[in-house]
């Protein structure tokens, strides 16, 4: 079995998530940053805490992993960094021997800071980073982000871990 692991502080994110629970019928969860508000003074204040690279409350605070075989583990890219409240989330969990995959949405041009910061984090939990991948969403619409990633998961090898 596969579990998406997902922080969403937009709607591509959430939207590529669904696709890819879609397509294997993997379970899903939504992590929920209990101090994140809306309006543009909370943003600005999200975004300084990512670059300082915070932890927050989240909901939930932990997640047993123990059933599944492949964790995927989603966010966007805030200011070049992990959320905050996914890089909580893999800090609580154990990732013993698990498989993961992680991915980021970004609109500029590089967000591989995002995957290592959060490939360092699961690898210190004792995962295993099987695979990442980017997904850009400058200006793209629904249909556009769905053809753009169902391009892209034979890529992933999915199939081999669930």
């Amino acid at each position: 079995m596969s579990l998406l692991i997902v922080y969403s502080s937009g709607r591509e994110i959430q939207y590529i998530s669904h696709i890819i629970k879609d397509k294997f019928n993997a379970d899903i969860i939504e992590v929920k940053d209990l101090n994140r508000k809306r309006g543009f003074f909370n943003n600005i204040k999200s975004n300084f805490n990512a670059l300082r690279s915070t932890n927050t409350e989240i909901s939930p605070e932990t997640i047993d992993l123990d059933d599944y075989n492949l964790i995927l583990v989603g966010c966007p890219s805030t200011m070049g960094n992990a959320s905050p409240a996914i890089k909580t989330l893999i800090n609580n969990c154990d990732f013993s021997n698990k498989n993961v995959i992680l991915y980021t949405t970004t609109k500029a041009n590089n967000a591989t800071g995002v995957l290592k910061q959060m490939k360092k984090l699961v690898e210190d939990k004792n995962g295993v980073v099987v695979n990442t991948f980017i997904q850009r969403v400058n200006d793209k619409s629904e249909q556009d982000l769905m053809v753009n990633t169902i391009k892209l998961l034979p890529h992933l090898d999915i199939d081999l871990y669930i």
